[in-house]
């Protein structure tokens, strides 16, 4: 079965997160400070909404952890499908493509790029839904 684990700036509330999917979520967190040396304190920033700092590792971080909660591949595409399959009230989907579409417009020159960028604009639009671990 397919790793079930909503990525911060998922579309899910972190309230509906089951415990293994907050624990797995911590797990991708660990590995990609590891794999991409981004500063902690600047990532704990993210989750407030401070992206004010915008660098190469913060950039590959964000990268790393949709990538580990399957919701880009490594080249810089984005699965939609696989993010709307895991709004969990189907009368919101609409509501959720629509603010992926926006905030994949903006798209960048490497796949780092476009996933900070998406994270990003996904947390001004909608903090509320917006979990960025």
């Amino acid at each position: 079965m397919k790793c079930l684990v909503v990525f911060a700036v998922c579309l899910v509330l972190a309230q509906a997160l089951t415990d293994e999917q907050k624990e797995k979520l911590k797990k991708h967190r660990t590995d990609c400070l590891a794999e991409t040396k981004a500063d902690v304190q600047l990532v704990d920033k993210l989750k407030t909404g401070d992206f004010k700092t915008e660098n190469e590792p913060l950039k590959k971080y964000a990268q790393c952890m949709l990538i580990k909660s399957e919701l880009m591949t490594k080249d810089g595409k984005f699965r939609k499908d696989v993010a709307l399959a895991k709004v969990p009230n189907p009368a919101d989907k609409a509501n959720v493509e629509k603010l992926i579409d926006t905030c994949l417009a903006n798209k960048g020159n490497t796949p780092q790029q476009t996933a900070w960028n998406y994270v990003k604009c996904y947390h001004e639009k909608d903090p509320k839904h917006a979990i960025f671990l």
